[in-house]
């Protein structure tokens, strides 16, 4: 078999038939697939004819695919600049009503943290008062020993109720509608310890994140590292 032309499909010339642009590359695209068919047949290159013929398919399918993508920026560019318009227009309407309400919510934080503060012990109070009229509820009851002790019992356990509701509506007020939200941060305070702690349920993370700490030093020493073996290959370019 000889080996490949070192033209490209004419038929992405400017002119050539005057096909889409994507159907142009497509097609050239294509007819090197068909050709690598052959070329590509899972042996290995046996003869200089052989490998001429493999790095002319190989300049032609990058200079395909570097064709492609150019014809694929040019048509796209009309519409990232149409995009990047839209946001010119609207991103500063964006961002001063942002600006607004970010400052909004900082003016705010202190006075709802403080009301936050001032709701939860008007429901602390209003749990203890429901809990001790519960307790003279109970304390009444047991030891009423005539009919005008049954009736008081009876006024004490009604306080109680109402006591208890009073408690729980303060407790929803204490708890929401308040304009704040708990969000958590770690201080790291001892690295290693962090470390050990995390690495039985995540050390594929680990791993992963020091694999590729490794391949990106290994391409600047190209030489081993404690626990790093570092391996030259050849590879074709």
């Amino acid at each position: 078999m000889s080996a490949l032309s070192v033209t490209a499909n004419d038929r992405i010339v400017d002119g050539g038939n005057n096909p889409p642009a994507f159907d142009a590359h497509k097609a050239n695209i294509d007819d090197l697939r068909d050709e690598a068919k052959v070329w590509l047949d899972g042996k290995a290159v046996t003869s200089a004819e052989e490998a001429e013929a493999l790095n002319n398919l190989l300049d032609l399918a990058r200079t395909a695919g570097k064709a492609a993508d150019d014809q694929r920026s040019i048509e796209k560019k009309p519409h990232l600049d149409a995009g990047k318009a839209v946001d010119k227009q609207w991103k500063p309407l964006i961002d001063g009503a942002e600006v607004i309400a970010n400052l909004c919510k900082k003016v705010l934080t202190p006075w709802n943290i403080a009301e936050a503060a001032r709701k939860a012990e008007v429901a602390r109070q209003a749990q203890a008062a429901a809990d001790e009229e519960k307790r003279l509820a109970l304390q009444a009851e047991r030891s009423a020993a005539t009919i005008e002790d049954a009736e008081q019992a009876d006024q004490l356990e009604s306080s109680a109720k109402q006591a208890t509701r009073i408690a729980k509506t303060a407790a929803k007020e204490a708890s929401t509608g308040l304009g704040l939200r708990t969000v958590y941060r770690a201080e790291i305070t001892d690295f290693a310890a962090a470390a050990r702690f995390f690495w039985q349920p995540h050390h594929h993370r680990f791993e992963e994140l020091v694999f590729q700490i490794a391949n990106e030093q290994a391409r600047i020493v190209k030489a081993d590292m404690p626990g790093i073996k570092v391996i030259a290959e050849q590879k074709a370019f």
